[in-house]
Order: structure tokens, then sequence, then C-alpha cells
């Protein structure tokens, strides 16, 4: 009784006379401190529970133009932890947990519960360890990199998708990728430009080269030989790679007309 005596003294303080006179007094709630502010015009009433309880149901509410407190069920429990919440999962637990109890936890299908699958109500009204997610074991679309794309619809769990590039542009990075409970297995790939070489010297450089990988009979210092006058041309594989795709695509257009 005192602390609801105090409590209206304070709220005669924090608001003016006419909005204290336009609402009713406040909803009793047993085992706590109703504080009431003015905001913009309007009452604001809040409850909090004395030490030891815990408050159920909702904490604040507004004088509505009815001059009524849109109250709806708020209790102050005796030693109850906050309730559980768990999206796209459950619990076995329907109610204000005491306590000392423990509940567990369980995730829908499609996902997979990452933390620990119990939790336990304390002395000072906490959850320990802390509640945990259902995580869904679809990825999401990864997105294109930059002057590439990629190919596949499926983004469900052990799903494959496969990375390519634009034309004159290479991949580097993984070009597969799985989803692996809701992750894909690696990191995005880039589109790196292929830098051209003028045609007269790659053609000039290349033969030379092969020159010298044939006329040498052992492998090991034909592929010495070889690298050597890549070298001394300034090329590199990636342009013996683009030249020989680049002929490959010439003969198979030829063989195709």
């Amino acid at each position: 009784m005192f602390c609801r005596i105090l409590c209206c003294l304070m709220i005669v303080r924090q608001i003016s006379a006419s909005s204290a006179e336009s609402c009713p007094e406040f909803p009793p709630v047993n085992n706590s401190v109703f504080v009431a502010t003015e905001v913009e015009g309007q009452i604001l009433g809040t409850y909090f529970c004395i030490k030891g309880y815990h408050l159920v149901g909702k904490k604040t509410f507004f004088c509505n133009e009815s001059e009524e407190w849109n109250v709806s069920t708020t209790e102050c429990y005796l030693g109850h932890c906050p309730d559980p919440v768990l999206l796209n999962g459950e619990f076995n637990s329907s109610g204000p947990v005491n306590i000392g109890d423990k509940i567990t936890f369980k995730c829908n299908d499609r996902y997979f519960l990452k933390g620990s699958n119990w939790s336990q109500c304390l002395e000072d009204h906490t959850w320990e360890p802390p509640f945990p997610i259902c995580k869904s074991r679809d990825c999401d679309s990864p997105g294109n990199p930059d002057h590439g794309y990629f190919e596949g619809e499926d983004f469900t769990s052990g799903a494959v998708i496969a990375f390519y590039c634009e034309e004159r542009y290479r991949l580097v990075g993984t070009q597969e990728l799985q989803c692996i409970d809701g992750e894909w297995s690696s990191g995005l790939p880039t589109c790196k430009w292929i830098q051209e070489a003028p045609k007269t010297a790659l053609q000039s450089g290349l033969e030379k080269a092969l020159l010298a990988f044939q006329g040498t009979k052992d492998l090991c210092s034909a592929t010495e030989n070889f690298m050597k006058r890549l070298q001394e041309s300034g090329l590199t594989m990636e342009d013996v790679k683009y030249f020989l795709e680049t002929k490959k695509a010439e003969l198979e257009a030829k063989k195709c007309c």
C-alpha cells in the first residue's frame, strides 16, 4: 500500500493536472511499481516488478482516447524467468518457468540448431546457456561476380552451382560451390581481364618456344627450354592458354562451316 501511494505522488509530479484528471486510476498489478509520464499530450504508464519478481505480459501502456488504460494481462511472478523464444523451432514449455527448471529446444524441418539444445532458469531470472537459434539449411543466392555469372537454380542444402566468366575474362577462385547447412562452401570467385598480347609477337614467341620444345628429346630439358623461350618473349602460360583456346575455337568454327 505504501509503495502504491508513493508511486501516485510520483505521477502527480511528472504530468500536468489536466492530463492526470483525464485518465482513471491505473489498474493495480501485485508486486509492482507503476510510473506514469506525459508524452506528447498522452500519459504513458510503465510497470516495474519489485525485486524477486519477473514481469510477464506488456510493460508499458497509454491512456487511450476513451480515458481508459489499454491494459492486457500483466502480472509479476515470483522467481520466473522471461518467456523462452525460438524462431522456426519449438521448446518443451507452455508457461512461466520456475527457478532451476530446464527446457529443451528443437528446430523445424529444413532448419538446424545452432547453440545449446537446452537452457536453465537461474536464480537471477536469466537463462544459461543462452537461447540457440534455428538456422536454415538452405542458402541464399550467391550473386554474380563482375563480368561473370553462375548456372544453377537450386540453393537447397547439398546443391552445387558453377560459375563462368564473359569472353576475355578468366575465372579466379573456385568454380563450383556447394550449399552446406546454409553456407556456400567457398567465397565468390572473380573474373579477371585477360591482357591481350600483340598477335604477331604472341605467335612468334610461341613458335620459338615450341621449336625449342620439339628440338630436345629429353622431356625435362624440353620443358625447361620451352619456359625459357616464353620468358624471353615476355609471354605467360595464360597467354599460351588463350592462344590455344582461340585456335581451338577457330578450328571448331571452320569444322562447322
